[in-house]
């Protein structure tokens, strides 16, 4: 399942030098969250968002891509994202930005990946 969506992370830490940064606001390592909707918060900073696809971006302009147990399942332009159906169970989510074409910034950035358990219980809070 692969959603293209509007979002945005950032590590929360401004880098004086201009470089982008990425940090995951929510969920946190370690929570049980909803899956209908699984609901990722993010950050990002020194980088512009955007839903566009660009075969020659510019610097500094691009998404957010986000992966559960390895596999991307969005890609935003926006710092929330909203991802729908996602089974009961245990994830791995990390995320990292890319350029409009889809390339790693170089240098590489991503969060470090977080363990979530998801659960339809969850929901009803």
């Amino acid at each position: 399942m692969l959603l293209f969506l509007m979002v945005a992370c950032s590590d929360g830490t401004s880098d004086s030098d201009g470089s982008p940064t990425l940090e995951l606001l929510s969920p946190h390592d370690g929570d049980t969250v909803c899956g209908t909707p699984l609901v990722i918060e993010a950050r990002v900073t020194n980088f512009t968002l955007t839903n566009e696809d660009i075969e020659d971006p510019p610097p500094g302009e691009g998404h957010l891509h986000v992966y559960l147990n390895g596999q991307e399942v969005a890609q935003a332009g926006q710092e929330t994202v909203e991802i729908n159906d996602v089974k009961d169970g245990e994830y791995q989510l990390k995320c990292d930005l890319a350029l409009a074409n889809h390339d790693a910034l170089d240098p590489y950035v991503g969060t470090d990946p977080i363990y979530i358990t998801v659960d339809a219980k969850a929901c009803a809070k």
